[in-house]
This record gives C-alpha cells, sequence and structure tokens, in this order.
C-alpha cells in the first residue's frame, strides 16, 4: 500500500484537544505540538518498493487525541477536481485510454495524489441527492504526513485518535472504510487506475 490517512497534522496535540475533528473547523484554534514528533515515517518494503507507514516514536496512550484539522488540507470540490489535476499535473492520459496525452509519469502521480486524498462520510439526514453534501469533496493532504498511514483490519487509530495503546515502534493504522465512497469518486479513481479507499479495504479482507 502507498496510502494515508487523511488531513491531520500528525503530532500529539499538547494543548486543547478537540472532538471528531475530522468534522470541525479548528483552524482557529491554537494548537502546540512538541518539538520532537511522535512519529516516523520509513518505508515498508513488505508493501511493495516506494511504500510508506507511520510509526510510532514514543508510546500513546489509548484514546490520545493527534488528529487536528489544518490548512495544509485542500478542500476540491468533486466539479472542480478535473480542473485541479490539469493544474497541479498537466495534461494526462487515462488508465483506460481516455483523457490527454500526458505521459505515464503524470498519470503516476495523479494516481498517488488520489490514493492520498479521502472523502468524509456523509453525514447522517444529508439528502442524497445534495450536490454541497460532505462527501461532494475530496481532501488532499500532500504535506501532511498522515498521507502514508496504512490501511488495517484491526486498526490501532480512527477518526478521533488513538483506539488503543501504540507502542514505540509500531505502525499506526486506521479502518479505510471509515471514509466515503461515492460514485463520482470511484468513476475518478478508476478513470486514472487509482484503487478507492474501499477497494484497498476490500482487498485487505479477501
Amino acid at each position: 500500500f502507498f496510502f494515508d490517512f487523511y488531513i491531520l497534522h500528525l503530532n500529539i496535540c499538547d494543548s486543547k484537544k478537540p472532538s471528531m475533528a475530522l468534522f470541525e473547523d479548528a483552524s482557529k484554534e491554537t494548537f502546540v505540538f512538541p518539538t520532537e514528533p511522535a512519529f516516523l515515517v520509513r518505508n515498508v518494503p513488505e508493501f511493495g518498493t516506494g511504500q510508506k507507514g507511520v510509526f510510532a516514536l514514543q508510546e500513546i496512550a489509548a484514546s490520545t487525541k493527534f488528529w487536528v484539522w489544518t490548512d495544509r488540507i485542500h478542500r476540491i470540490h468533486r466539479n472542480d477536481i478535473e480542473d485541479y489535476i490539469l493544474k497541479y499535473f498537466g495534461a494526462v492520459g487515462s488508465s483506460d485510454g481516455g483523457g490527454g496525452d500526458g505521459g505515464r509519469e503524470n498519470i503516476e502521480a495523479v494516481q498517488v495524489f488520489l490514493r492520498q486524498g479521502f472523502v468524509l462520510p456523509k453525514k447522517k439526514g444529508e439528502n442524497a441527492d445534495n450536490t454541497d453534501g460532505t462527501d461532494d469533496f475530496f481532501y488532499s493532504n500532500p504535506t501532511d504526513a498522515g498521507r502514508y498511514m496504512n490501511h488495517s483490519n484491526n486498526p490501532n487509530c480512527g477518526p478521533d485518535g488513538s483506539l488503543r495503546s501504540i507502542n514505540i515502534g509500531e505502525e499506526l493504522t486506521m479502518d479505510y472504510s471509515f471514509h466515503g465512497n461515492p460514485g463520482w469518486y470511484q468513476h475518478i479513481c478508476k478513470k486514472y487506475g487509482a484503487m478507492t479507499e474501499a477497494q484497498v479495504a476490500q482487498k485487505a479482507s479477501a
């Protein structure tokens, strides 16, 4: 896998810790992070050449909240994602033969972009045809180490922090099936040959 968690600055916060930060805008709050990170990003060759994961550098207690929504996150409406790809990656050909005439290198960059982003699950009570619903946006975190967090069927992290105690050197993982999987997201991933998070979770369960 070369997958990651989402949006958040993956350090253990020393100040106020928000509940369910995924669904809250914490951008106006002040968070103090330790000088030394609580994690390490390193290669995980068992998942393939160049694949990475996030590993604890210190003991992390159960229920520790360390996700903070920051301005590192790019929020892209589903109607704008093709323009975003064109702007940041140039013209690329899709893996199924469609699209532009860009080289394989550009396609692979888009695949990484799609695999390192996520869609939030639709909130309860949202209308299925609401085009500005929670799951109508793609979130990209291109500079956040959290993007390297891998999927696990037995995760030790969730959307509100650690699910149990995590030992030094242990990989931090999450369940990708938590995220949204709307049709437009499935389409864009298929077009560029990237696995959706739901497909990653399904493959791991097979």
